[in-house]
């Protein structure tokens, strides 16, 4: 692809340049001044925007990870360390001006990333270094302040540019997230634009201090920038201050951009400047410099290649489309079903295919490997643990620790006997369908299936995502199941197949969440004396009411996190096996037949 696209447009630079110096032989000499005036503004323009462009983005990934900081909650206290040292690496990494990006809370503490000499990333807490040492606060920024561009910073041997914008949460005034650019940065852009020996860009700050100059290398007497424009050693910076302006320049000076003469033993230079606002507490003067017989020429050139360029520009833009078309409409299809990717939609997504291309063949083949294996990952992994997983943070959401969560245990009654009727591939069906019906409830209600053991199932509330009501959760996923599966049984009835009978526990307790198991086979499960409850529980349903075709038993821990009405009967303490007291249960979802002694659990009011 590289030499298709670098080929193509090289041979139509090639003939465009061709065609331009051929042409700019035959230079009109009465348009010079008229096209000093557009290259004037062009050129200023062109550093102008460069400039803007740039630093604007910096301005904007400050807000970006201010508003990222706000939206994601992530505010300074010592648990949110590591995600806040992620959130301003990737700052720092996202846009190479960027030397520095601080977060400094209300008491003025900073926690910081910044670039070494050897381009690595290191992290700062509280103090500064000195080499990269900051003071951009503004005492006037609050909650609802625009970024702030503030004074330039020296710190060690450089100079910094630097933007800070608020860190709101909650709607008040949390801290400050700052950034800074060294001056060098801008020095290198200045001179990406420089057209070559005989022009010279430059920026200026206060009218006075040289920020960049595309030329620093070859004057000698240069120090270190930033220089006032004495000690700098450039004689057209340093009376450009007294120079006069260039007559017939007045389009450009329509524009905002000043043209001024600057007479040296050497020549006569012109000047073409202009003043910014913004991005310091002094105005900046951007600009550039040329000797005047070589802009008189090479306006000359310009204009009169003005038919060949525009000609050349025509057949550029029917290339260009074409060969975009061709490049693009395969990355085109990457970019939509790579947000199916994004979203976890894999079944729906299309394999990309192959193309003559070797990078685009390339890239088809890894991105369908890709798709396979997460289709595969998916297959043995829930897609909205998954989902939590990722969007919690996977190492912090894995980390094992000990939580009281809700967990829901179900088990089909007298399943051996049924299956004896049935071969290999009924079974899996009839399970399949069986489990679809489950995990729908557990998933609708914002649980995380475990995992399936034969028929039965295990899944639980409050991880990875911690919440609050878990138990009422797990007791409206209970409710949901019970109604989809008598209505399952309520199909098989009527075309004469044999009903379903399910056992489901219900009950909330501590126990050990996170990845458990070997270096080499790790689950995210739940382990615990609780779970063994749950599993009891299920199995005392079958006892309590052997006929009946679904028996939902919660405990008393469960029953006592409810806070919403729920309809149940005590059916009184019993003994679990392997537990020496006995624990009061309820039967949630009673028959219609039990519906008299229904109890409802009313809010903050304990059991009726």
């Amino acid at each position: 692809m590289t030499l298709v696209v670098g080929g193509a447009f090289g041979l139509l630079i090639a003939i465009s340049v061709a065609l331009v110096l051929y042409l700019s032989i035959k230079a009109n000499v009465e348009n010079t001044f008229a096209l000093l005036n557009d290259k004037a503004v062009l050129i200023v323009n062109s550093l102008d925007g460069q400039l803007t462009e740039n630093l604007d983005q910096a301005r904007q990934t400050t807000v970006g990870v201010a508003e990222l900081l706000s939206r994601l909650k992530v505010d300074f206290k010592l648990q949110n360390r590591d995600r806040l040292q992620d959130i301003l690496s990737s700052a720092v990494m996202s846009h190479e001006l960027i030397d520095v990006v601080v977060a400094i809370d209300l008491n003025g503490d900073e926690y910081g990333v910044y670039k070494n000499e050897d381009g690595q990333l290191e992290y700062f807490q509280r103090r500064v270094p000195d080499e990269v040492r900051l003071y951009v606060l503004q005492d006037d920024l609050t909650a609802d302040s625009e970024p702030a561009w503030g004074p330039l910073v020296p710190a060690g041997d450089k100079v910094f540019v630097n933007v800070t914008a608020p860190l709101v949460m909650n709607g008040k005034l949390a801290g400050y997230i700052a950034s800074a650019m060294a001056t060098t940065h801008i020095t290198r852009l200045v001179t990406q634009i420089d057209e070559g020996i005989d022009q010279t860009n430059f920026v200026l700050a206060g009218g006075y201090q040289v920020l960049a100059h595309s030329d620093q290398e070859e004057i000698e007497a240069a120090t270190t920038l930033p220089s006032t424009v004495a000690r700098f050693g450039d004689p057209v910076l340093a009376r450009i201050a007294g120079a006069e302006k260039a007559a017939l320049f007045d389009k450009a000076a329509s524009e905002g951009v000043e043209v001024r003469t600057v007479e040296l033993p050497t020549g006569i230079f012109v000047v073409m400047s202009q003043t910014i606002r913004g991005f310091s507490s002094d105005d900046w003067t951007i600009g550039a410099y040329f000797k005047r017989d070589s802009i008189g020429s090479e306006v000359q050139r310009v204009f009169l290649s003005a038919i060949a360029g525009f000609v050349a520009l025509i057949v550029a833009l029917v290339l260009a489309v074409l060969i975009a078309r061709r490049t693009t409409r395969p990355l085109l299809h990457v970019a939509a079903e790579s947000q199916k990717v994004a979203e976890l939609d894999l079944d729906t997504i299309k394999p990309l295919p192959s193309s003559r291309v070797r990078e685009l063949n390339q890239l088809a083949t890894a991105f369908n490997s890709m798709v396979a294996g997460l289709k595969a990952f998916n297959t043995y992994v829930p897609k909205s643990l998954f989902s939590k997983l990722m969007d919690i943070g996977f190492e912090k959401a894995t980390q094992s620790r000990e939580l009281e969560l809700t967990i829901l245990f179900s088990d089909i009654a007298e399943f051996t006997t049924m299956s004896e009727n049935m071969n290999a591939s009924e079974t899996a069906s009839f399970l399949n369908k069986h489990f679809a019906v489950l995990v729908e409830a557990v998933e609708a209600e914002g649980g995380t299936v475990d995992k399936f053991m034969g028929d039965g199932m295990l899944a639980f509330w409050g991880a990875p995502d911690a919440r609050d009501d878990h138990a009422q959760a797990a007791v409206r996923a209970a409710e949901r199941a019970a109604r989809a599966l008598r209505e399952q049984n309520r199909i098989a009835s009527e075309e004469g197949k044999p009903i379903t009978r399910v056992r489901i526990g219900v009950h909330t307790g501590n126990v050990i969440v996170g990845n458990i198991g070997a270096h080499d086979r790790v689950d995210y499960t739940i382990v615990g004396d609780a779970v063994n409850v749950c599993e009891r529980l299920q199995v005392l349903g079958r006892e309590i009411a052997r006929k009946d075709e679904l028996v939902v038993l919660a405990s008393r821990a469960t029953v006592d996190n409810l806070d919403e009405k729920v309809a149940m009967v005590s059916v009184g303490a019993h003994h679990l096996r392997g537990r020496a007291e006995p624990i009061d249960v309820w039967r949630l979802v009673p028959p219609p037949e039990m519906a008299r002694q229904s109890i409802s659990l009313i809010e903050g009011s304990g059991v009726a």
